[in-house]
């Protein structure tokens, strides 16, 4: 299928140009594969596979991962880190019903293989931003839903109360997943940089005050300070034994309590964390949307896989309101119990994954910390017990902390920042 160049213009739906300007076909996907035959061979020779040999394969792999096109310019090319995660987890859920050591074994193998297969992707690729967590997670969530509707409902226990109080809960969650991937708050945006125009020389003022630390927002904005001047937890860098205060890839001066991401190539104001999950920085303005969201998603998959359990086995009442599985003898019945059994398993223990992480977010916000400074403050040993950060300027107490949170989104810290 090879031979002669051509323009997207001609092909028909399984055609396409690969990269060296050739005409191909998607059934010769695994013709004339150089860096495959080498990578195979030296694995059946129990050698080591050149890191040259393994950049030549993904390029490959990519450029021959596609789909027939409907638009008359050929095959659609298709992200190889999107099509794993959509292929792997349905199959290995699938293969998860044929009994309990398949169960066991799958939701075991199917993390270390996706872990496996994003180190070497990343590795041989050299890409910073990438879809595979934000797939998985979306590939997960609808695969959970799908046999959740199809299979569980189908057995018609669950009451139409319990049924649309998880339907509202999934929208809203997915509400807030999209606000917070909507309302990442770069600092480069058109509204925050007329901010940075009009300084309030009144908020420069604001002094910040810890039991042992009294600063003011004035001195955390100067230029050169050395490391042994700040005495605050701070989430700007500290290179050279000066705090990082000018951002060279953004060309702006870095407020407090903002932070460069790396993937997102900005700076972010009161930065807590790059989410790979949703593929999105985690700031001032989408922090409350992003905790509800995983409130949420821990709801539903407790829920969810509390409902199920309760459908495919015989529940038993306690304290008259409250029911728990009892008689799970059948589960591997058939194809629509198994699945319904696996599917709750795989979603308890998502929403066990993600409560870890809700609670260490709690353990922030109670501190009016982010993740970004809660890791410098590790680096500079300002932690105590590994937990709470000492010298935070910015702590007011448990309750004013939630209040600020949530009522204000943490104004009266980024109000000031905001203004620089």
């Amino acid at each position: 299928m090879k031979g002669h160049n051509s323009s997207t213009e001609g092909l028909c739906c399984c055609e396409y140009e690969n990269n060296q300007g050739d005409r191909s076909h998607i059934l010769a996907c695994c013709c004339d594969c150089e860096a495959l035959d080498q990578a195979a061979e030296r694995c059946i020779t129990c050698q080591s596979v050149p890191q040259e040999t393994m950049e030549r394969l993904f390029k490959t792999l990519e450029d021959r991962c596609r789909l027939p096109g409907i638009l008359g310019q050929g095959a659609v090319k298709l992200r190889l880190d999107v099509v794993v995660p959509v292929i792997t987890i349905p199959t290995c859920l699938f293969l998860a019903t044929l009994g309990p050591v398949m169960t066991v074994l799958m939701l075991t193998i199917m993390p270390v293989f996706l872990l496996w297969f994003y180190r070497l992707w990343k590795r041989n690729t050299k890409r910073e931003r990438t879809l595979f967590f934000y797939s998985w997670g979306l590939m997960s969530v609808v695969t959970i839903f799908v046999v959740f509707e199809s299979c569980v409902v189908g057995f018609r226990e669950i009451l139409l109360w319990e049924h649309l109080l998880l339907l509202t809960a999934m929208f809203l969650m997915f509400y807030n997943f999209v606000r917070t991937k909507l309302n990442v708050p770069y600092l480069k945006s058109s509204k925050r940089q007329k901010n940075f125009e009009k300084p309030n020389q009144s908020d420069r003022r604001v002094v910040y005050t810890d039991e042992n630390v009294k600063v003011s927002l004035e001195e955390m904005t100067v230029e050169d300070l050395s490391e042994s001047d700040v005495k605050w937890v701070d989430s700007r860098p500290i290179s050279d034994g000066k705090l990082v205060t000018w951002c060279h890839n953004c060309s702006l001066k870095k407020p407090p309590r903002s932070g460069h991401c790396n993937v997102c190539k900005a700076c972010v104001s009161v930065r807590d964390h790059h989410c790979v999950w949703i593929d999105a920085c985690i700031g001032a303005d989408n922090h409350r949307s992003f905790i509800l969201s995983m409130i949420l998603f821990v709801f539903c998959g407790y829920y969810g896989a509390h409902l199920s359990m309760t459908t495919l086995c015989t529940p038993k009442m306690y304290l008259d309101w409250f029911l728990l599985p009892n008689d799970c003898r059948f589960l591997y019945i058939d194809l629509q119990t198994s699945a319904s059994f696996v599917a709750s398993c795989y979603a308890f223990l998502a929403a066990t994954c993600m409560l870890f992480g809700l609670l260490f977010q709690f353990l922030l916000i109670s501190q009016n910390l982010t993740s970004q400074e809660f890791h410098i403050a590790s680096k500079r040993n300002m932690l105590r017990h590994g937990l709470c950060a000492t010298k935070n300027v910015y702590n007011q107490g448990i309750i004013h902390n939630w209040f600020n949170f949530w009522l204000t989104g943490r104004m009266d810290t980024r109000t000031s920042v905001i203004s620089l």
